[in-house]
Formats: structure tokens, sequence, C-alpha cells
């Protein structure tokens, strides 16, 4: 399954004009745009960006839990290089200690059961300068797409 390894490389095509200093994430008024979903885009200090295309009412994501999601993740150009659905219909982990790209990990840290986000993870939090075999290159953008099922917490 890919989704244990990704790397992403810059992702200006997707953002709107207004650019960010690192620092606390960010979302408020100024910020850049999903041209997709027309809501902002966060960017947390590592470099992660995210959309909330839908803010789960459930339950937190806390480290130990076992949590299910789908999803679907594509290269900045718009290539599927995997998805739940091709390994079942869902993907089951423990949150914080499966060994996931550090991405996926921060990504879905903050959210809640029912929720949907898009993550934009950039190389140096996904696959990095290795890539993942024929599916992802070296130093890509992954994006992910995930909703969160179910969490049974620890």
């Amino acid at each position: 399954m890919i989704v244990l390894a990704l790397s992403f490389g810059t992702c200006n095509s997707i953002f709107s004009t207004n650019l960010h200093a690192q620092g606390a994430p960010s979302g408020a008024a100024g910020a850049d745009i999903d041209k997709d979903s027309g809501k902002p885009i966060v960017t947390t200090p590592s470099g992660l960006k995210y959309v909330d295309l839908e803010v789960g009412k459930g339950a937190l994501v806390k480290t130990g839990d076992h949590v299910t999601v789908t999803y679907v993740g594509t290269l900045i150009d718009g290539k599927k290089f995997d998805a739940s659905a091709d390994h079942g219909g869902t993907f089951d982990y423990v949150q914080g200690v499966t060994g996931l790209i550090a991405g996926w990990t921060e990504g879905t840290s903050t959210m809640k059961v029912g929720g949907e986000r898009k993550l934009i993870i950039p190389p140096q939090l996904g696959y990095g300068q290795e890539g993942a075999g024929d599916a992802v290159p070296p130093n890509a953008t992954l994006i992910f797409d995930i909703k969160l099922v179910s969490i049974n917490p620890s």
C-alpha cells in the first residue's frame, strides 16, 4: 500500500496567488484558497497543507486510536497512485503507531469522525528523494482526499 511512504514537490498550481510564511497553522482571512473546493488552505509549521472539505462532528483522533478511513491518493498532475477502494474499501491503522508517512500522520491528527480532508503533502513529509516505486516519483507532492469513517479508542 502506497500510503506508507509519500513525498511532495511544489503545489503552486492548486493555490491562489496569496502565499504564507511558515509558522502557526494559517487559514484565516487572506489565506490561500483551494481552487477545487473554494475553501481555505491551512498551512502547518511543518509545511503540510490541508483543506477541510467537511469538518467531522464525531470524536477527535488521538495517538493510539484504531482509525478507519477511505482515501484516494493522487499526484499534483491528478494521476491516481493509490486508493483504499483498490484494497478492499477502507484502510485501518493505529494513529501515531503504524509506520505511515509523516504528512499523513500529522494531517489526520486533528480530524474528527465524519470529517473529509484534502492533504497536500510536500516531499519532505512524504516519500522524499526516494519516491515509492513506479507509482510515486522522487520529490513528488502528494494529494490525499481522506474521509475519517470511524475511531476505536485505544
